[in-house]
């Protein structure tokens, strides 16, 4: 096992400094500001307008001809509803016009007309001896329970019988009426307190503009300070992110307005920022661990042949030496064995630190992922020869840009990882394909032991491994290929037991 090489704990970043409370600050001050303004100011003006109103227009209101004006409506109300009548019974006379002649047709012709001739109520169609035939009616609403008075219209049929249909008119009409009359009289009791009515007029308009400006005052207080919070809380977040703080974060907001798009922005975009710096500072430790992989070859590679051949030397010599102590001959084979062993496996140890070292940079084009997938399967045999292989593809195509040489190395460390995690067993493994989020997703499942959550941030690092023979730089090769494509590889628990490696990778001409 290669324990990993310490690395320094990243320092923590400066606490950013307080601002100042909402209630506090200048931007509050000059919005509540601006808010009294704008609500005192129309007050003198306002007034100044009631009083010219009430004294240009009190006498005429109040004046006798007022009065007799008042008095001549009860007239001008009938004549509205002899017209109204009048109007009813010429629609009665259409709708007796239209009635068809058949008598199964002519139910739902009453119906459709009560549903869309104005102000019917209810209509029914009588046969010369007085029987119902038909018969319908508007279903009332509840706003309409007294609140209005039929009006009759019959016509007779030319063939005998009658059609009755009964309309409405506003029981508020005849309501109005009652008040014009009471107003008349009113207006002449009035007449005698002009100057009074005056006073009212301007105390009222003068107190009900005071409430109103002390009620916008209120309402704008309070909308200040709500949008100021959120506000600083933005501005807070702001002074951590500068600070080097890419965990801050601001709570979403209500109301779906331009702050709380502003937030959710600032969300996205700190987000972008941290997986940005990641991805970075991952690729960066990379490329260092690749020199010193790189140097470690060639320090292993160099004294692997001298010693070889050494104690090859030393072995064809004790046989070109008859009637040598027997005893010595069995050791030096024992320690050849372990010599040839340790050597083997150095030597695989400088492959891989080789190859590690020596990986390519991407080189992606056009392809479908789950096309990959499937190629991926049939053209590994071995693979089914050691574990049981269940492929899930998505209904539709996903198109992305991999470079599939380097992604089929993903898959080969990535599987290779789950037979050695089942051990003895025969290894179950399960490969998806879909799209989430206007993202391809690839995953990567066994039904083995998994890995500890304590673990699980660590298994990315290099040269960090829970293996005895292994070296703990495939799952870091399987992570810098995965970024080099501008995707995410996480590893969480599958469901029913066993790990599960997720890979996010954009879509071809996507986000």
């Amino acid at each position: 096992m290669i324990t990993p090489l310490a690395t320094p704990a990243a320092t923590p970043p400066a606490p950013a400094p307080p601002g100042p409370p909402p209630w506090r600050s200048r931007f509050s001050m000059k919005l509540v500001g601006a808010l009294l303004l704008a609500a005192t100011l129309p007050l003198v003006p306002a007034l100044l307008l009631a009083n010219w109103l009430a004294d240009s227009n009190a006498g005429v209101w109040l004046a006798p001809r007022v009065a007799e004006r008042l008095s001549e409506v009860p007239g001008t109300y009938q004549e509205l509803f002899r017209a109204r009548k009048a109007l009813y019974a010429e629609r009665a006379l259409s709708l007796a016009r239209g009635l068809p002649h058949r008598a199964a047709a002519q139910a739902a012709y009453l119906e459709r007309a009560v549903a869309t001739v104005p102000r019917l109520q209810h209509a029914e169609l009588l046969a010369a001896d007085g029987r119902l035939l038909a018969e319908a009616e508007r279903p009332r609403g509840r706003d309409e329970e007294g609140g209005w008075r039929p009006v009759p219209a019959e016509v007779s049929l030319p063939g005998g019988g009658t059609l009755r249909a009964t309309f409405s008119i506003e029981a508020a009409l005849f309501a109005e009426l009652d008040e014009t009359r009471e107003l008349a009289e009113t207006a002449r009791d009035m007449d005698r307190a002009r100057g009074e009515l005056r006073r009212s007029i301007l105390l009222v308009f003068a107190a009900m503009v005071s409430v109103a400006a002390l009620l916008a005052v209120l309402i704008g207080h309070l909308m200040a300070r709500r949008t100021v919070a959120r506000l600083t809380r933005l501005a807070e977040a702001h002074r951590r992110v500068a600070a080097g703080d890419l965990s801050a974060r601001v709570e979403p907001a209500g109301g779906g307005d331009e702050v709380a798009a502003l937030s959710e922005g600032f969300n996205v975009m700190v987000e972008e920022v941290r997986q940005g710096r990641d991805r970075i500072v991952y690729l960066e430790k990379i490329s260092g661990w690749q020199d010193v992989a790189r140097r470690l070859a060639h320090e292993i590679k160099n004294p692997l042949t001298p010693i070889q051949l050494a104690f090859q030397q030393l072995e064809a010599r004790w046989r070109a030496t008859p009637g040598g102590d027997q005893t010595f001959g069995r050791l030096l084979g024992e320690a050849g064995e372990i010599v040839r062993q340790e050597v083997a496996t150095l030597q695989r140890l400088v492959e891989e630190f080789s190859a590690f070292a020596r990986l390519p940079d991407v080189a992606p084009a056009p392809a479908d992922l789950g096309d990959f997938v499937t190629e991926f399967v049939r053209t590994s045999p071995q693979l089914g020869d050691r574990a049981e292989v269940t492929v899930t593809l998505a209904a539709d195509r996903i198109p992305v840009a991999l470079d599939a040489a380097l992604m089929r190395r993903v898959l080969v460390n990535l599987t290779e990882n789950a037979v050695q995690a089942a051990g003895p067993a025969r290894a179950h493994l399960h490969l998806g394909v879909a799209r989430a989020r206007e993202r391809a997703v690839l995953t990567v499942s066994d039904e083995g032991p998994g890995v500890e959550p304590a673990l699980r941030p660590r298994v990315f690092d290099p040269y960090f491994t829970t293996k005895g023979d292994g070296t703990g730089l495939g799952l870091a090769i399987v992570k810098k290929i995965v970024l080099q494509h501008g995707g995410e590889v996480e590893l969480g628990a599958r469901p029913g037991g066993g790990a599960c490696f997720t890979i996010s990778l954009p879509l071809a001409g996507g986000p």
